[in-house]
């Protein structure tokens, strides 16, 4: 698919400095290279994996900052180091917190989301530097004894606090302070229910074999002096509470928004009733806020305005693939959830190369190249995978039965599938 020869090159603006955003900018770079020119515009200087964020307080890997100025330049545009204060659509133009004009044919917003306290009473996990390490600190001085990890009942990517408490537990458990209670409230019916049941037997065997106590479909509230409301059970009364954050999105004068601030889009990433202007990952309204799926957004859109500016691409369809690699302590869980044809598998060897916590693919080879994220894989002889189906939007939900309702498909039965084989990993670098 290509649009007609242009005589100039396609200026396409991308706001944001994320995941998101460096996917597009890399993809277009690859599609289209000659017939566009791209300005990146985001407040921060650097690009920062956040979804490592939670190995830190754990000693366990580390990533490095990487400058965004210099990724322009490497891929043949420029960087603006800037907020962006409104949207003239009328005009094609971004103006900036400074009072600058920057004009545009195509801009693709990936500004990302705000994370807020979803508990007045809890330790929210990312917004206090060094939170989580005075926890442990006071887990492992004997301050503390007890400690409760709490998915929000609005929470549809509950994978880092599995991880947090995961790693919790192995980190007291190996220091053989037996006394400490662990434990996970969350409103999924299954753990990790939106990978499928193969993936839920096997995260509730880990958090068995690390003892810890799992409160399953509670939509939690949390009251002073450690006292966790399940509304499914009795509460649940420890010495401190970690929780996710709630998200909203990061409004944008000119751009239209729900009332939590996402931005509708079709599966091209367009925004509604505005032909010019994509979005694309956490910003947009699809239901799940996850970096590799924020990437698989990013390249359809990349397609759609590489073809625009007159490349000669093929637009793929967005058929998203979920995938997790879950940090445990002790044995990384490689998770995925793909389309009727790739159904679903879990394993603790590699199931995407290069293994990275966020899979794309431009951004993870490109960041393997650069050699500035360090988290190796921790592995061992895999067992079987179970077929699912994904849908593009739509709120995931189990119902009884052990079946998962997806969006728009039909309900799907998750049944263990002998023939899957998890222990080889695909030869695709974003697979």
């Amino acid at each position: 698919m290509s649009a007609s020869p242009r005589t100039e090159p396609l200026r396409v603006v991308v706001v944001g400095g994320g995941i998101a955003a460096l996917e597009t900018v890399l993809a277009l770079h690859d599609l289209a290279e000659e017939q566009v020119r791209v300005t990146l515009i985001a407040p921060e200087p650097d690009f920062v994996l956040r979804p490592l964020a939670v190995a830190a307080p754990f000693s366990r890997g580390h990533v490095d900052r990487l400058a965004l100025e210099d990724v322009m330049a490497e891929h043949s545009g420029r960087f603006v180091r800037s907020a962006v204060a409104r949207v003239d659509t009328g005009a094609h133009a971004v103006t900036l917190v400074t009072g600058v004009e920057v004009g545009y044919d195509v801009l693709v917003l990936a500004q990302g989301v705000s994370s807020i306290a979803a508990f007045e009473h809890a330790i929210t996990f990312g917004a206090i530097p060094l939170g989580l390490n005075g926890i442990l600190a006071d887990l492992e001085q004997g301050a503390s004894s007890s400690v409760a990890f709490v998915v929000p009942p609005e929470c549809t990517w509950p994978l880092p606090l599995y991880e947090l408490a995961l790693m919790t537990a192995e980190e007291v458990w190996t220091m053989n302070m037996d006394r400490v209670m662990i434990h996970l409230v969350t409103p999924e019916l299954e753990p990790l229910e939106i990978f499928g049941a193969e993936a839920s037997t096997a995260v509730a065997e880990l958090l068995d074999a690390a003892r810890i106590t799992v409160h399953p479909g509670a939509h939690a509230s949390v009251a002073a002096h450690g006292r966790v409301e399940t509304g499914c059970g009795p509460d649940v009364v420890v010495d401190r509470v970690v929780a996710l954050p709630a998200l909203e999105g990061r409004r944008l004068d000119g751009i239209p928004a729900n009332a939590d601030g996402f931005v509708a889009v079709d599966d091209a990433g367009l925004v509604g009733g505005l032909e010019s202007v994509y979005a694309v990952g956490d910003v947009t309204d699809r239901p799940i806020k996850q970096g590799g799926l924020a990437c698989q957004q990013a390249d359809v859109t990349a397609a759609h305005i590489a073809a625009r500016a007159g490349a000669h691409v093929d637009v793929p369809p967005l058929e998203q693939v979920l995938r997790g690699r879950l940090l445990t302590g002790a044995r990384d869980r490689f998770l995925r959830r793909g389309n009727a044809n790739a159904g679903a598998t879990t394993s603790v060897e590699p199931l995407w190369w290069p293994p990275t916590k966020v899979s794309g693919k431009y951004l993870s080879p490109y960041l393997t190249e650069k050699d500035i994220v360090h988290l190796p894989p921790r592995g061992a002889p895999s067992g079987s995978g179970v077929d699912v189906r994904v849908p593009v939007g739509g709120q995931p939900r189990c119902v009884p039965g052990g079946t998962v309702e997806l969006g728009s498909l039909r309900p799907v039965t998750a049944r263990r599938t002998a023939s899957l084989k998890t222990s080889s990993v695909e030869a695709r670098p974003y697979a």
